[in-house]
């Protein structure tokens, strides 16, 4: 039986990713809530719904993906770590 397994490599990919994902959301989103606020639409105003939705998203983001990254970073450094002392 072939079984799968984490290689720390993976999991460095996936936590860089994350944290840089996390951060650059959590930096972008609110410029992006004032470019909706601020724009001229024929509309009487941007719905106070979608500001809501995007004020729960940041910090949701801002909340559990960056650090879930940067935990992964250091997952992978420990998996490496024990991967070496086992092989030892």
């Amino acid at each position: 039986m072939n079984a799968r397994r984490l290689h720390p490599k993976a999991v460095l990919s996936w936590g860089i990713a994350l944290t840089i994902a996390g951060s650059v959301l959590t930096v972008f989103i609110p410029n992006i809530a004032s470019f909706f606020t601020n724009a001229q639409t024929a509309a009487t105003g941007v719905d106070q719904g979608i500001l809501v939705l995007l004020d729960l998203v940041s910090r949701i983001v801002g909340g559990v993906v960056t650090p879930l990254g940067v935990v992964l970073i250091g997952a992978a450094v420990v998996m490496a770590y024990v991967r070496e002392r086992v092989r030892a």
